[in-house]
């Protein structure tokens, strides 16, 4: 397989020359080679090394690789460096030790898919091959549907007051919470209602896919601008997409779900609506 990635050859000849970097392994969607890989994605990779924080606490190896636009984190003793080269070209590295990897702690992304780029000490000889399953989550308990819930209808309240406040940037601030717990919902609802096991990735990558026609449809008009009028009806959409949601989810796990408060609250905010004389319709 030939990955494309302007990146890739530089940074091999670099650890190839690097005494004390023992391996590279390519994970994410590169080594998946499942067609989800695009110009944009980013390169992934795990570098095994004798001495991590030689390259965790001074960032001056990546001068060797490119032109550098931004880094993160920035002078911070983390086991990795997530970094954007010149030309907007994002590689993503994952410092492991020796020890970690004799321990046998490899990643998930392992399984999922990855290629031994470098290997200098024959460490993943007995490396099981790629199957290309993804680890599934476990379902959610009833304390973790109750705090999406909770959190959700805590900051909707926040949401409709701010709005009559006309304090947009608080209420985009507050919404995104909702949109976090709204998200969470979504998933759990895919991996419930699904035949077949799919992965819900990260950050709401994909999530259009793997709803019902009718969940996509609300969550394209969720996305309210920076007007009084559209975030109203931003908030109605996602509050009601949310009821849906929520009760098939409680019902799925048998969750306790008494949406009599929630309704209250509904209440409470279309009341606000209606006394907004600037966009409420008039009588």
């Amino acid at each position: 397989m030939s990955i494309a990635h302007p990146k890739l050859e530089r940074i091999r000849q670099w650890a190839r020359r690097e005494d004390a970097i023992r391996a590279l392994v390519l994970t994410g969607s590169f080594a998946r080679d499942d067609g989800t890989s695009d110009e944009f994605s980013d390169l992934d990779l795990q570098v095994i090394a004798l001495d991590v924080k030689h390259y965790t606490t001074d960032d001056s190896w990546l001068n060797a690789l490119g032109d550098i636009w931004i880094r993160f984190p920035l002078r911070e003793d983390l086991p990795y460096r997530l970094v954007w080269f010149k030309d907007a070209v994002k590689v993503d590295f994952q410092f492991l030790s020796l020890e970690q990897i004799r321990a046998g702690e490899v990643s998930d992304e392992h399984a999922r898919g990855h290629r031994i780029l470098l290997d200098k000490d024959d460490l993943f000889r007995d490396l099981p091959p790629s199957t290309g399953a993804f680890p599934l989550p476990p379902a959610p308990t009833p304390a973790e549907v109750q705090a999406a819930i909770n959190e959700f209808w805590f900051e909707a309240i926040h949401v409709a007051q701010f709005i009559r406040r006309r304090e947009f940037w608080v209420v985009k601030h507050r919404d995104w919470t909702m949109k976090r717990n709204l998200l969470r919902l979504l998933e759990w609802r895919a991996h419930m209602t699904r035949p077949q096991p799919v992965n819900t990735w990260l950050l709401g990558r994909r999530i259009s896919s793997l709803t019902d026609d009718e969940s996509k449809a609300a969550i394209e008009c969720i996305w309210g601008g920076w007007d009084a009028a559209a975030l109203w009806d931003a908030l109605f959409v996602q509050i009601k997409l949310f009821r849906r949601l929520s009760l098939e989810v409680s019902q799925a796990l048998d969750c306790h779900h008494d949406d009599k408060i929630h309704c209250d609250i509904a209440t409470y905010i279309r009341r606000l609506w209606r006394e907004d004389c600037e966009v409420a319709p008039k009588a």
